[in-house]
C-alpha cells in the first residue's frame, strides 16, 4: 500500500490517481507476500547477516538506497566482498520496476519480464542458480500466428506480399544500426556515428524514408513499443541500440524482448540473491537526504533516522533522484537530466478475454502512433479464456483501469473478443518510479551520457538506467549493480 508523502502527492490529480492507489494496494500486498518467502527479510537467526563489518565508527560499511535489481545486486555482491551492507527500499516490496503478482490464475509481471541468453548478466545469474524458465505465450507452441494491424482506421489482417513489405521496411529503417552500434556494449567506439544521429527522434528516421502507410504503422508501432513512448519523443540511436543487442534481426529481437521469462516470477531471482547475499533489507524507507562527512556518508529516512555508512551505493531510479538531497550537491548535468525525465512513460496492460482461441493459437495486434495500444499479444492460454499484454506509447489514450476502455482497444484489433477484467500498474504515478523503463531522448548521449554513472566521493551510482549494453532492462540494472559494488569494494579497500 503506498503510504505517507506519497499518497499526498498523488491526492492532487483527481479520480484518475485514486483509482491507481486502490490497484496499487492490491497488487502491492501480492509483492510484499512474495517478497515475505525470502529467508534474508526474517528476524531468524539463519537470516542474519554473519559480516560485523569493517568500519567500527559507522552503522554499516554500504548502504545501499533502492532494492530493484540494482541495489539488490550490489547488496549480495558487497555481502560477499565482505562489507555489512543494508538496503533501504522505498516501497513496501523489493523488485523495483519489475513486479511479480497474480492475474486471472496466472503468474504476470507487471513491469520488467523478459530475459535472453543474448543478454549476458541476467543470463549468467539464471545459470548460476538454476531458475526454471517459461516462454511466451503460455503453453509455447510453435503454431500459426494472426496479426492484425490497424491501418486507415479499420482492422486488417495483411496479406502475405504486405508482410514481406513490412519486413523490408523493418530491415531499412535499421539499415544504419551495425554502423551506429559496431560494438552495442561500447558506445564510444563508434561515438562519431552516434552524435552524428544524436538529434534524431524515431519519427525522424521513419520520415526519411519512403514506406507505404502500412509499412509506416508497423514500424512505427514497434518503435513506440521499444522505446515506451511515442516515436518522436524516442532517440533512433536508443532504438538501433535494441535492434542491435541481439544481433540485427528481426527473429532474435522478437525473442529478446517477449519470448523467455522467469517460471516462477522476477521475484525468484531477487530471492535468490538475497537468500546468498543476505544483507539487512529495510522496507518502506525513504531516502531524503545523503550528506558525505570527510570518511563517512550519512543517510537520512524519511521516518528522521540517520545512519552512518563508508559508502553508499546510490540505485534508484534516475527520474527520483531529485526527491533526494545530496551534499554536496550532485552533477548540475545529472540533476537536469532527472527532472527532464527520460521518455519511457507508456503503459502495460493484461486483459482477460472470454474462451479459448481458435486453432490459429496465438495473436498480435500492432498500431502506431496515435493509438491507444501499439501491440497487443497472447500472454497465456485457458480452456476457458485467454490473457493479452497490451503496451501503449501514452498513458493518457488509455486508462488501464477501465474494462470498458479497455474492451474498446481490444475490439479495435479483434473485434470477436470479449474482455472479462483488465489489470495493470501505473508506474509513471509511482512516486519512486516517475516512469517505466529508461528511454533516452534525442540529444541526450551528447548532452548526458558522460554525467551518468560517474561517482562522487564515496557515493557510488549503480542505476540500471545507464551504462552499457541493455541497459534499461533487468540485465542492464545487474551489470550496474555488480559494477557498483566492484568500485566500492576498490574504494574501501
Amino acid at each position: 500500500m503506498l503510504r505517507g508523502v506519497e499518497m499526498g502527492e498523488m491526492q492532487n490529480d483527481g479520480v484518475s490517481r485514486r483509482k491507481f492507489l486502490r490497484n496499487a494496494g492490491v497488487v502491492g500486498a501480492a509483492g510484499a507476500v512474495a517478497v515475505a518467502g525470502s529467508a534474508s527479510l526474517t528476524a531468524s537467526a539463519e537470516g542474519k547477516p554473519e559480516v560485523a563489518g569493517k568500519f567500527a565508527d559507522c552503522d554499516y560499511d554500504v548502504v545501499v538506497i533502492g532494492g530493484g535489481f540494482a541495489g539488490v545486486t550490489a547488496a549480495r555482491d558487497s555481502m560477499k566482498n565482505g562489507y555489512r551492507t543494508l538496503v533501504l527500499e522505498a516501497r513496501n516490496r523489493l523488485g523495483g520496476r519489475t513486479f511479480s503478482s497474480e492475474f486471472a490464475g496466472h503468474k504476470v509481471e507487471l513491469g520488467g519480464t523478459w530475459i535472453h541468453w543474448t543478454q549476458p548478466f541476467v543470463w549468467a545469474e539464471v545459470q548460476r542458480y538454476g531458475l526454471p524458465l517459461k516462454e511466451t505465450p503460455e503453453p509455447f507452441v510453435e503454431d500459426k500466428q494472426t496479426v492484425r494491424i490497424i491501418h486507415e482506421g479499420k482492422s486488417i489482417e495483411p496479406a502475405l506480399e504486405d508482410m514481406i513489405a513490412i519486413s523490408k521496411a523493418i530491415k531499412e529503417y535499421f539499415a544504419d544500426a551495425p554502423k551506429l552500434w559496431e560494438r552495442p556494449y561500447d558506445a564510444k567506439h563508434t561515438w562519431k556515428e552516434l552524435l552524428a544521429v544524436d538529434a534524431m527522434s524515431g519519427a525522424d528516421r521513419l520520415n526519411q524514408l519512403q514506406l507505404t502507410p502500412l509499412q509506416r504503422n508497423f514500424v512505427d508501432a514497434y518503435v513506440s513499443g521499444i522505446a515506451h513512448t511515442t516515436s518522436d519523443r524516442a532517440s533512433y540511436a536508443d532504438v538501433a541500440r535494441w535492434w542491435s543487442l541481439p544481433g540485427w534481426n528481426m527473429t532474435a529481437f522478437v525473442d529478446a524482448c517477449g519470448r523467455y521469462s522467469f517460471k516462477d516470477g522476477t521475484i525468484s531471482l531477487i530471492n535468490a540473491m538475497l537468500d546468498e547475499g543476505k544483507p539487512e533489507v529495510r522496507l518502506s524507507t525513504p531516502v531524503v537526504k545523503v550528506e558525505q562527512q570527510g570518511e563517512r556518508v550519512l543517510v537520512t529516512t524519511q521516518q528522521g533516522e540517520t545512519i552512518r555508512a563508508a559508502s553508499v551505493i546510490v540505485a534508484v531510479p534516475m527520474n527520483v533522484l531529485p526527491r533526494i538531497t545530496f551534499t554536496p550537491a550532485l552533477d548540475p548535468k545529472l540533476v537536469e537530466a532527472a527532472k527532464e525525465k527520460h521518455s519511457g512513460s507508456g503503459i502495460k496492460v493484461f486483459v482477460r478475454t472470454k474462451g479459448k482461441l481458435p486453432e490459429d493459437g496465438k495473436r498480435i495486434g500492432v498500431a502506431g502512433t496515435g493509438n491507444p495500444i501499439n501491440i497487443l499479444a497472447t500472454y497465456a492460454k485457458a480452456e476457458d479464456h485467454t490473457i493479452f499484454v497490451g503496451f501503449g506509447a501514452d498513458p493518457e489514450l488509455l486508462d488501464i483501469q477501465d474494462r470498458d476502455a479497455v474492451q474498446a482497444m481490444v475490439s479495435a484489433f479483434y473485434p470477436d473478443l470479449e474482455v472479462e477484467e483488465c489489470y495493470g500498474y501505473e508506474w509513471t504515478l509511482d512516486p519512486f518510479s516517475q516512469g517505466t523503463y529508461c528511454s533516452y531522448k534525442p540529444n541526450w548521449l551528447g548532452k548526458y551520457y558522460d554525467h551518468f554513472q560517474k561517482d562522487r566521493g564515496r557515493v557510488v551510482f549503480g542505476q540500471g538506467d545507464h551504462g552499457e549494453g541493455w541497459r534499461g532492462f533487468i540485465d542492464g540494472a545487474i551489470s550496474a549493480g555488480s559494477k557498483a559494488a566492484l568500485r566500492t569494494r576498490e574504494l574501501l579497500g
